[in-house]
């Protein structure tokens, strides 16, 4: 592959294609690239205005052939260029370590106009929509950062994590595998396969893959998550709750608060649980997630249910597409015998938020409420989306059974009702 992508790149070259040049030289994994290949790619980038990237390129060169006249230039001219571009990054990573990723994003905005955007910068801004919960902008802008360098490692983590809350296990193992391509001595690529994993059922073999990411990178906060999704996977949520305690130690975000307070819900640490979310609330007044997150933790009390109805409905009106607080909300209509509420909540929102997730705890609903054509129905489109999903596998296969009862149960209850379990003796709560 590397010599028919030279052949290619020197054939484009010939016929001044610097950008399908530098498009076939980035397809070398970068741990089999000559110093020919980084000088020919730097010299791409120089002749499309790209001056940073090119800059990375004469670098490589530079660690090869240290007295390279012309990558000394190029990297000296840049350096003075950018001087103000890192200065501006600095304060937009300073904006982000206080939530303020709505801040945070316009300053990199402006720096991508003001300086030709690299793929740190258009990675950077694809992590404060991500943390916003603007889930598809964050991955448009994820996707080009990747476009203008396949070998970036920056906020790969977050990348990750969205590619997982979006349900795409074929994303995630294909970020996965180009990290790897790229640099095996990493831990981004472990996070990424350790994530693929556990999103395939294979929770025990996601710890150990997660494990090897902690060791290769002790304080690399994504590989601390990737071992808190695996114990949650494996209903281990003590263990989880550490996991990811240990990562927002290292590195905070709005992520990590709520996985946070998810797991310490799961876990029934519910005191805990209101403290992390009462001080994301502090920090994000305005923040959807944040406020989903107080309303989640408070309609665990039947005291506080109303008061929790309020923060999730407010949380859905800034955020429509707010899972975490659909599911709270449509959660705490069930606990309430609110069946018709819940029903048309979880319906309104299915649309924006057409998750394998969604569709369970819809299916979940309507057998609560004896609809139970249409919760077959939802529960194969579930599995249509994930086919692991084993909360969907085991409702449809309860809707089966309920729908075509045996020969006794047609002896015994001649009026041919069947009702279904109630959220206080079933898993349903539990799993909405």
């Amino acid at each position: 592959m590397e010599v028919a992508a030279r052949d290619m790149a020197d054939m484009r070259w010939s016929l001044g294609e610097v950008d399908l040049c530098l498009a076939q030289l980035r397809q070398i994994p970068r741990a089999h690239r000559t110093t020919r290949d980084w000088a020919r790619m730097a010299r791409c980038a120089s002749a499309l205005d790209q001056k940073e990237e090119a800059a990375g390129f004469y670098s490589e060169v530079l660690k090869a052939q240290p007295n390279a006249a012309e990558a000394l230039a190029a990297t000296k001219d840049v350096s003075e260029k950018t001087h103000d571009g890192v200065a501006a990054v600095a304060r937009c990573l300073a904006l982000m370590r206080q939530f303020d990723y709505v801040g945070a994003g316009s300053e990199l905005r402006r720096l991508g106009h003001r300086h030709r955007a690299s793929a740190r910068i258009v990675a950077l801004q694809a992590t404060c929509r991500f943390n916003l919960g603007e889930d598809r902008q964050a991955r448009v802008l994820f996707e080009k950062a990747v476009a203008m360098d396949d070998a970036l490692f920056d906020e790969m983590g977050a990348y990750t994590a969205l590619l997982a809350r979006m349900g795409d296990r074929l994303g995630v193992y294909s970020l996965g595998r180009r990290l790897l391509r790229a640099d095996a001595a990493r831990a981004e690529g472990w996070v990424a396969m350790a994530r693929y994993l556990e999103m395939t059922g294979r929770a025990q073999d996601s710890l150990a893959v997660a494990w090897k990411a902690q060791a290769l990178a002790p304080r690399l906060a994504d590989a601390f998550l990737a071992e808190g999704s695996a114990q949650m996977a494996a209903a281990s949520y003590a263990d989880g709750a550490t996991a990811f305690l240990r990562a927002h130690a290292l590195a905070p975000s709005a992520y990590s608060y709520a996985v946070v307070v998810d797991a310490l819900v799961r876990g029934e640490r519910l005191k805990d649980a209101f403290v992390y979310a009462r001080e994301a609330a502090e920090l994000m007044p305005r923040h959807p997630a944040a406020l989903a997150m107080v309303g989640s933790v408070l309609a665990h009390s039947a005291e506080s249910a109303d008061k929790a109805e309020r923060l999730l409905v407010a949380a859905l009106d800034l955020d429509q597409r707010n899972e975490a607080a659909v599911a709270a909300l449509a959660a705490l209509f069930v606990a309430a015998g609110r069946l018709p509420d819940a029903v048309a909540l979880l319906e309104r929102h299915l649309a924006e938020i057409p998750t394998d997730d969604m569709y369970t705890r819809y299916a979940d609903v309507l057998t609560l409420a004896n609809d139970l054509p249409g919760a077959a129905v939802s529960y194969a489109e579930a599995l249509s989306i994930n086919p692991e999903n084993a909360r969907a596998r085991a409702g449809h296969d309860r809707v089966d059974r309920l729908m075509l009862p045996n020969a006794s149960h047609e002896s015994d209850d001649e009026e041919g009702e069947h009702p279904v379990e109630s959220p206080m003796n079933s898993d349903f709560s539990d799993a909405l």
